[in-house]
């Protein structure tokens, strides 16, 4: 009975992780007056494969764009290094358990010997961010398997849905067998995630998460028994559609008639099987809890690569007069732009997200933003603005030529079908300015950890119907296309972060400084 609620527990648990969500160099590279060192570094955290790959980090550097305009390709992760710079991350994701899966009790050994480095730093930050995010893991944890058991009572005794031979209500096998090997597994790559973003942390690549202080909102008794049940009541729904997997599951209530112009064919789908897709207040309150229960809790540290080379680059700005514009696209509940306002608090941040309702929650995300962090820094009301938030399509941003330093990206591309995600390339590169930096953090893709490759496009089960085919673009060549450079390369765990720079005049490059 234990064992059978583990496996239903993490079952969405595997799905999600054998394809999701990357960063960090080690080498510095220059490229007509502009240098970024360290952008992230990352070193291997625990003993690598013993048959180590040759480094495939190539000079070679790629001004043609006929070079990168390749069909789709089954290792479209391995074959755009030659593009990046690859920091060691790359490298040791992808020997990461390359000859095999571990047992359960060689993965324990390794979550035993990463707690210990931390307990025994000596350092008080670390051992207070182990400790808080150890917890994190543990909640999350707990939640999946509160909404496994909730799933299973209903359909049994709400649904009439009385199986007992592990398929789900239409004889479906779950798509993945569960054990103790992968359990632990998929725990040990969130506790490295957490070692490598400790690590970004003490060099100053970013600060501490903004979050784990004492008092914030979500450790309050109260916030953490609201999530727990809003994601339990919507596990009970997303696992029940995931097992029936009818039409009528995969959509929302948006119609083809309603605002065809504004909301495309593709996104009326409700990705995750989650309630209502993107189009309800219920779908992004419960959100952040949803998909950092998928990823027991390692979300938050995997797209937080994308910190570092906004970081660096706001340090590497040549003009410096005005302040620094940074926009994000698709940028959902607003989370991840938080910690960018907490990172650099002098730049005037834009947000853009295509669902009125996820833009609200960004809204509330960065008015309490702004009251913790003028509590802790004793400012007045007004001396920080507020975000600004705009709906907009990804593919039709409303905004002028070269209006932004930089623009960022998570987690959105695998959710576009090709032609969408071209046409959002060009638009980011278009309001990009020249010397400008552009961030995109999403999965990884096939090729970047091939140990993973067979089962990665399972994740496709769980409503996401464009997610095969992103694994096997050609990202770069979007970009490319658009007269952007490939500059680094960083992954961790199932996310990986992929920069580009606007290459312009070299009057107004970006001087190392």
């Amino acid at each position: 009975m234990v064992l059978s609620t583990l496996k239903n527990s993490l079952v969405a648990a595997a799905c999600l992780a054998y394809a999701s969500e990357a960063f960090a160099p080690s080498h510095i590279i220059s490229t007509r007056g502009i240098a970024f060192s360290n952008l992230g570094s990352t070193a291997a955290t625990v003993d690598e494969a013993t048959d180590v790959l040759p480094d495939v980090i190539s000079e070679k550097k790629v001004n043609n764009v006929d070079d990168a305009d390749k069909p789709l390709s089954p290792s479209s992760g391995l074959d755009e290094n030659n593009l990046f710079k690859c920091d060691d991350s790359v490298e040791f994701w992808r020997n990461f358990q390359i000859d095999g899966f571990q047992s359960a009790q060689e993965n324990l050994v390794e979550l035993s010997n990463i707690s210990r480095r931390f307990i025994t730093s000596q350092d008080p930050d670390a051992i207070s961010y182990w400790v808080k995010h150890v917890g994190r893991s543990c909640y999350f944890f707990g939640n999946a398997a509160l909404g496994s058991i909730a799933s299973g009572l209903h359909e049994r005794f709400v649904a009439n849905n009385n199986n007992s031979d592990g398929k789900d209500s239409k004889g479906i096998v779950l798509p993945f067998d569960i054990n103790s090997s992968i359990v632990t597994r998929l725990l040990l790559e969130a506790f490295l995630c957490y070692e490598q973003d400790y690590k970004q942390i003490s060099k100053g690549s970013y600060s501490q998460p903004w979050d784990m202080e004492i008092n914030h909102r979500q450790s309050s008794p109260i916030n953490v028994l609201t999530q727990t049940r809003r994601f339990v009541n919507e596990a009970i729904g997303t696992l029940a559609r995931r097992n029936r997997q009818t039409q009528e599951d995969k959509e929302i209530w948006i119609s083809d008639e309603t605002s065809p112009s504004l909301y495309p064919e593709y996104y009326r789908n409700a990705f995750h099987y989650q309630t209502d897709g993107w189009m309800s207040t219920d779908s992004a309150n419960v959100y952040e809890t949803s998909t950092e229960t998928l990823f027991l809790g390692r979300q938050d540290a995997m797209q937080r690569l994308s910190l570092a080379p906004l970081v660096q680059y706001s340090k590497l700005r040549k003009d410096k007069s005005k302040p620094m514009k940074i926009l994000e696209v698709a940028c959902g509940t607003g989370r991840f732009m938080t910690f960018i306002r907490d990172n650099l608090p002098d730049t005037e941040c834009t947000a853009v997200d295509l669902s009125p309702f996820y833009l609200d929650k960004a809204r509330d995300n960065d008015t309490y933003w702004r009251k913790t962090r003028r509590q802790a820094d004793n400012l007045d009301k007004n001396d920080i603005k507020p975000l600004r938030l705009v709906q907009a399509n990804a593919e039709k941003l409303p905004f002028e030529e070269g209006s932004f330093d930089a623009v960022v990206c998570v987690y959105l591309y695998h959710e576009l079908p090709r032609e969408a995600r071209a046409k959002a390339s060009a638009e980011m590169s278009r309001v990009l300015k020249k010397d400008g930096l552009l961030v995109l953090t999403d999965s990884i893709q096939r090729g970047d950890r091939p140990i993973l490759d067979a089962n990665i496009g399972n994740f496709e089960k769980m409503n996401e119907p464009y997610y095969v085919d992103y694994t096997q673009d050609n990202l770069p060549a979007h970009f490319m296309k658009e007269g952007l450079k490939p500059m680094e390369k960083t992954v961790r765990s199932t996310t990986k972060s992929l920069t580009f720079l606007k290459i312009g005049d070299s009057a107004t490059e970006i001087a190392m400084l």
